[in-house]
């Protein structure tokens, strides 16, 4: 930065405009970089908004209610609104918790790797619908036996992440609500009892 600066070579606006063009994951400061900073505060800024991947659920919803055993449907869209793709991937996750914060189901939908999302120019970028479909196993099967890892009738919360294909969140997302392990909260669903026995049982 300096040297080019005192050769009267420096341009801000290329700079960006590189970010941009080779679709840059990281960049390196060659200068000291608190004056580099300082002088170029504006450009800075606006590449720090776009630099990476920046994955979004730009919307959700889902019912409030479904039935143990029963197929529903959570629908979203999303974005990377950043300048790179997303190039380890990984894929939608939705997480019921209990009261307490235990997790008791976990829904993968991996026919979308967010590392397929399209990059944009800023503020252009393209969002994709997702329609993911999930049943949730009941406690009980029609013979009466008992899964003790499967949901109980009640009201969960519902998180979102995205991560490996068994669930395991990997990145930040840009939503408040984290439980500390890259999940957010984005609402509670009602799981209702499928008439078999729904006797509670310690998880």
């Amino acid at each position: 930065y300096g040297l080019s600066k005192k050769r009267g070579n420096w341009d801000s606006e290329l700079l960006v405009e590189s970010v941009e063009a080779y679709h840059a994951s990281y960049m390196s400061i060659h200068w000291w970089p608190r004056e580099e900073l300082a002088e170029c505060r504006e450009a800075i800024d606006r590449i720090n908004r776009r630099i990476g991947y920046r994955l979004r659920m730009n919307n959700a919803s889902w019912p409030q209610k479904v039935a143990l055993g029963e197929a529903f449907t959570i629908e979203s869209a999303w974005s990377n609104a950043g300048v790179a793709p997303c190039y380890k991937g990984g894929f939608p996750c939705f997480t019921l918790k209990d009261a307490r914060g235990g997790i008791v189901s976990v829904l993968v939908d991996d026919t979308l790797d967010v590392g397929t999302l399209p990059v944009a120019a800023p503020e252009q970028a393209s969002t994709l619908a997702l329609a993911s479909t999930f049943t949730i196993a009941p406690r009980f099967t029609e013979r009466g036996h008992c899964f003790f890892r499967a949901c109980a009738p009640g009201t969960y919360d519902l998180y979102v992440s995205v991560g490996r294909r068994d669930g395991t969140p990997l990145y930040e997302l840009p939503y408040e609500g984290c439980d500390g392990h890259k999940r957010y909260k984005i609402g509670q669903i009602t799981l209702a009892g499928d008439g078999n026995n729904t006797e509670s049982f310690p998880y």
